[in-house]
C-alpha cells in the first residue's frame, strides 16, 4: 500500500458507468485486504463504511470470498471526527464466525486488531506469486 494519498479523492466514473449496465452485471469493490508486507500473503478481507448510524450492510460476497480465501473477514464502521480523523471504529466479524453484535472501539485498539493480524501469521518470508 502506498503510504501517501495520491490524489485526495476517490473517483467514481467506474462506478457510475457499471450502474448503467444491465441488472444482471452485479459487483462490489473491494474495500480492504491486510496482507503480509513480506510474503504477500491474504490476511484479512474488511468491508468498510462510514458509520452514519446505519444497523446493517450486505457482506455475502465478502463473507464468501473470505471462505474462499481462509481468512478472517471484518465488517468495520468507522465514525469521522473534527479534521479528517476517526474517533470509533463499529466492527462486527463476519467470517469464519458472523457476529451480529457490534464490538465499539477506539482507533489504536483498531490498530492492534491489524497488527494481531500480522502476529497471528506465520510467514515463510518467500512472496508468493508476484
Amino acid at each position: 500500500m502506498s503510504r501517501k494519498e495520491r490524489y485526495g479523492t476517490r473517483d467514481l466514473t467506474y462506478s457510475a458507468w457499471h450502474r448503467l449496465l444491465d441488472d444482471s452485471l452485479t459487483y462490489i469493490d473491494i474495500d480492504d485486504v491486510e496482507y503480509c508486507q513480506r510474503c504477500r500473503q491474504s490476511l484479512a478481507l474488511i468491508e468498510t463504511a462510514q458509520d452514519v448510524g446505519q444497523p446493517f450492510k450486505a457482506t455475502i460476497v465478502t463473507r464468501r470470498l473470505a471462505q474462499r480465501a481462509q481468512v478472517p473477514a471484518f465488517l468495520v464502521f468507522y465514525r469521522k471526527a473534527d479534521m479528517g480523523l476517526i474517533d470509533q471504529f463499529r466492527i462486527r466479524q463476519i467470517y469464519p464466525t458472523y457476529s451480529q453484535q457490534d464490538q465499539i472501539i477506539a482507533p489504536p485498539d483498531y490498530a492492534a486488531l491489524l497488527m494481531k493480524l500480522r502476529t497471528n501469521h506465520h510467514c515463510n518470508g518467500v512472496p508468493t506469486n508476484a
